[in-house]
């Protein structure tokens, strides 16, 4: 019994983490849509901000998005919670896929990599699109 009430717990628990990282990725997102990308480069982690510079995420992103045309749904397809992710320092990360749909390319899979902060908070770590 005590088993079940605490899985039932850990489950509650889980469920806010994804409700609030998903959030934190969404509003990412917006600014990636929007075309504000010198924006969500400075919202992304100090991971990200290393592993990809500001001159290079703009040009980047730019390439891959602009040809995709406006942003028309997205939705989530799969979460994972991971302690360690090739080329990143151990730590607690969240893998969150989403299937998006854009006027000009159609589908696509959107992948983003959230990292837990000292401060305990979530930021993107890494970004991919397919």
């Amino acid at each position: 019994m005590l088993l079940l009430v605490c899985s039932s717990f850990a489950q509650a628990d889980d469920s806010v983490v994804l409700k609030a990282v998903e959030s934190v990725a969404r509003s990412w997102f917006e600014l990636v849509d929007d075309g504000k990308y010198k924006e969500s480069w400075e919202m992304s982690s100090t991971l990200f901000k290393a592993k990809t510079p500001e001159a290079e995420w703009l040009k980047s992103i730019a390439g891959i998005r602009t040809p995709r045309g406006a942003m028309t749904a997205r939705y989530l397809a799969t979460a994972g919670a991971t302690k360690s992710i090739s080329g990143f320092p151990d730590g607690e990360y969240i893998v969150l896929q989403f299937y998006t749909t854009f006027a000009e390319k159609g589908l696509a899979m959107e992948t983003v990599t959230l990292a837990k902060t000292a401060e305990n908070a979530w930021q993107m770590a890494d970004y991919a699109i397919k």
